[in-house]
């Protein structure tokens, strides 16, 4: 086609392309993705491989809903996965709010979770998620074992340094037993659910997270925490000088990163690459577009001559 009939046609595609990603975001995806992945990590890999082929067998070629899909790993699995469908139900992403305490006489370390989700138009007030976290905690020399309060540990799991404790109440405690030195909690491990996680970090214990957890994730997450706290501190430092100095801890985690010759270069390369301007901005209630990019561009060139 060509002229008016072109044009017509080229806004009929446009409309429903528009159309078509207001239904088809990456929200969509991404989300549906991680909601399955979390079942996998509630389930283990066997049960969730055993309810996958239970199915396909009941359902192939058949059109299903995600109920069929969540029925057929509750009968493989023997699990009740009713509170986990408000992934599916409630929307909003849920944030936690973790703290912890150790107990130096009884060697006990206390983790307590608060969980939350905003409000959206259709509900104010949510019930609380099914959430699987991973847990580890490090210590001086490394991840800790881990055996937590009331429960027998399982003696054919392979790694125990990581746990997933599963949040189904507004608020919950976990303790951890045979704990001789204060740990850095290293929380999320895996990303293993779709959450915002807030504990009260030091730049210590982020440092600490940073160069020595054995988790990929936790050890990203954490330089990308302690990047923002960096690129902050020089933002505001940079309304009063010219050349603000950046936190020597944070160029020492690098430099460790980039001699460290086990880690795969891959993720050293994926740690060194600092968060964006727009994340950073998304981080604050008023932005300053100059004073985030001048900032950001001040640590980069610290780093790049460190």
């Amino acid at each position: 086609f060509s002229g008016p009939k072109q044009g017509k046609l080229n806004s009929y595609f446009w409309r429903i392309t528009k159309a078509l990603r207001k239904i088809y975001t990456l929200t969509i995806y991404d989300k549906g993705a991680e909601v399955v992945r979390m079942i996998r990590t509630l389930l283990g890999p066997e049960l969730f491989r055993k309810g996958s082929d239970l199915y396909f067998d009941r359902h192939d070629g058949q059109a299903v809903t995600i109920d069929d899909f969540v029925a057929a790993m509750e009968n493989a699995s023997g699990r009740d996965l009713t509170q986990f469908k408000r992934w599916y139900h409630q929307a909003g992403t849920p944030e936690i709010s973790a703290s912890a305490k150790y107990d130096e006489a009884a060697e006990e370390y206390a983790i307590t979770f608060k969980q939350s989700c905003p409000a959206t138009p259709e509900k104010s007030e949510k019930d609380p998620f099914h959430i699987p976290v991973s847990i580890g905690l490090l210590g001086e020399a490394g991840a800790l074992p881990l055996s937590l309060k009331g429960e027998i540990p399982d003696s054919e799991t392979e790694d125990n340094t990581s746990m997933v404790v599963e949040l189904t109440e507004a608020e919950q405690t976990f303790v951890f037993e045979s704990v001789n030195e204060a740990p850095v909690p290293s929380l999320l491990r895996g990303f293993s659910a779709p959450v915002k996680l807030r504990y009260p970090y030091s730049r210590d214990e982020l440092t600490a997270l940073m160069s020595r957890d054995n988790d990929g994730f936790s050890r990203w997450d954490a330089g990308q925490q302690l990047a923002i706290q960096v690129i902050q501190e020089v933002q505001a430092a940079l309304q009063n000088e010219p050349s603000p100095t950046v936190d020597k801890r944070f160029i020492s985690s690098l430099k460790m990163l980039l001699n460290d010759q086990c880690l795969d270069p891959a993720m050293v390369a994926l740690m060194l690459v600092l968060p964006s301007e727009s994340y950073l901005a998304d981080q604050v209630s008023v932005v300053d577009v100059d004073a985030v990019h001048h900032a950001r561009n001040r640590v980069r060139r610290k780093i790049a001559v460190s």
